[in-house]
């Protein structure tokens, strides 16, 4: 929805009429479209029935957010289907209750852009006996033809990430190479889709973050802390309309909000040359162990600012890193380029997400990001000599707001509101100070 929202208000309403834009909003609203695919949340669906496989009309099925208790209610109809769209991506809990039936109870995990399947059968009963079933997730996707892969929060907290970055993610899944990026972008990596060069979109919450300023695209124009991903979705090919247009893959990725529980944790990441190779295949006589070093100390806290009505997550977190990039060739007229050089990289992310559930039927999100590095790297040269490095100073900003409105057990409208602003200043030709 926010990909249409976006393209909508840009190609239908010029900068200056207000009144153009004000309706784009309001008309926007009142639709309710149920998107999947590049959108930021998923859906459960399933049917009813009883032992002997036949369906069971008006079953009163209840899904709740085992972390917030938000709960959705919904009725099986008359062939005991059942659907609840655009629900947050995470735990869940599904209870199935029929009069002369026992209650069933279970678990399911929501996915970004997937539905999960819950099936439940049903026997019969006393409404007060509960039967607790084992969890479904979205395993096959059978409301779209997209192909697809996931990464979860849990598998999110046990991988290592060169950089931290969660670009680095799209490396698991077949067919994607991630290449490290220039100096010049604020993009640290880019991500090429079944060898259709840097040319993938990038989402987060819906609204998309991807460099527009480069050509090909590819890259992020923000970088974001590991520990704001909840999940991470790459689609490859057969994109729907809720994905942004693009020739190469598309990634997706939502960001974590707060529990009813308060949460927190601080970090401290470092790594040195002593922990690294060398950076390039033959050593230096003149500099065989060149000084690298990488620090990353951040901190997270979250959770409720009113118990099952408003939760809060923020993050902090700062990378100071001197790389070391050998320049090394077997030509006598580019020998005084050869050499060891220091290409450092400060930088600071943060982020805070507010989540607030205005009623039953309604839910808001608004979430603040920053990005801003400062750099002095290589760029897009062939020999890649100092001479043609780049200082770079990136300030990156985003605001982006979310409203879910039930319009009936089956019909959800999801809304998505963005602004983004990226200030890039470059300076090029200046010599780097060689590392010893």
């Amino acid at each position: 929805m926010s990909t249409i929202c976006t393209f909508l208000m840009a190609k239908l309403c010029p900068p200056t009429a207000t009144v153009c834009w004000l309706m784009t909003v309001f008309a926007l609203l009142a639709l309710g479209i149920p998107l999947y695919g590049q959108a930021a949340t998923g859906a459960i669906s399933g049917t009813v029935t009883d032992t002997s496989s036949a369906v069971i009309a008006g079953a009163r099925v209840a899904i709740t957010n085992t972390a917030t208790n938000a709960s959705r209610e919904t009725v099986a109809n008359g062939e005991g289907l059942y659907s609840a769209p655009a629900l947050e991506a995470g735990e869940y809990q599904v209870r199935v209750e029929v009069s002369g039936f026992r209650t069933v109870v279970r678990n399911a995990t929501v996915a970004p852009g997937a539905t999960t399947t819950v099936d439940t059968v049903i026997s019969p009963g006393e409404p007060r006996e509960v039967v607790t079933v084992e969890a479904a997730s979205a395993a096959i996707n059978y409301e779209t033809h997209n192909i697809q892969g996931q990464i979860e929060r849990a598998e999110l907290e046990a991988l290592p990430l060169n950089g931290r970055s969660f670009v680095q993610l799209a490396s698991l899944e077949p067919g994607v190479t991630v290449t490290p990026g220039d100096s010049q972008h604020n993009a640290l990596f880019t991500v090429s889709v079944l060898g259709a060069g840097i040319r993938t979109v990038v989402t987060m919450d819906g609204g998309n973050v991807s460099n527009n300023i480069t050509v090909s695209g590819g890259e992020t124009s923000m970088n974001f802390s590991q520990e704001m991903i909840q999940e991470f979705q790459l689609s490859t090919v057969n994109f729907d309309l809720a994905t942004p247009i693009t020739i190469g893959g598309a990634v997706n990725v939502v960001t974590r909000s707060g529990t009813n529980g308060f949460h927190g944790a601080g970090y401290f990441y470092f790594r040195d040359h002593n922990l690294a190779a060398y950076p390039n295949l033959k050593r230096l006589a003149a500099n065989p162990n060149p000084f690298f070093a990488r620090r990353n100390p951040g901190a997270w806290l979250s959770g409720p600012i009113r118990k099952e009505k408003f939760f809060f997550f923020l993050n902090y977190e700062y990378q100071n890193q001197v790389q070391a990039l050998t320049v090394q060739t077997t030509s006598p007229s580019l020998l005084p380029l050869q050499g060891t050089y220091g290409s450092p990289f400060k930088g600071k992310q943060i982020s805070l997400r507010l989540d607030y559930r205005l009623n039953p039927r309604e839910s808001l999100f608004f979430r603040y990001s920053h990005d801003g590095n400062f750099n002095n790297g290589q760029g897009s040269a062939p020999l890649g000599d100092p001479g043609t490095w780049s200082y770079s100073n990136n300030w990156a900003d985003q605001y982006i707001l979310g409203l879910t409105s039930v319009i009936t057990s089956a019909l959800v409208n999801d809304l998505h509101l963005q602004y983004q602003y990226w200030s890039n200043h470059t300076e090029k030709g200046l010599l780097s100070q060689k590392c010893g």
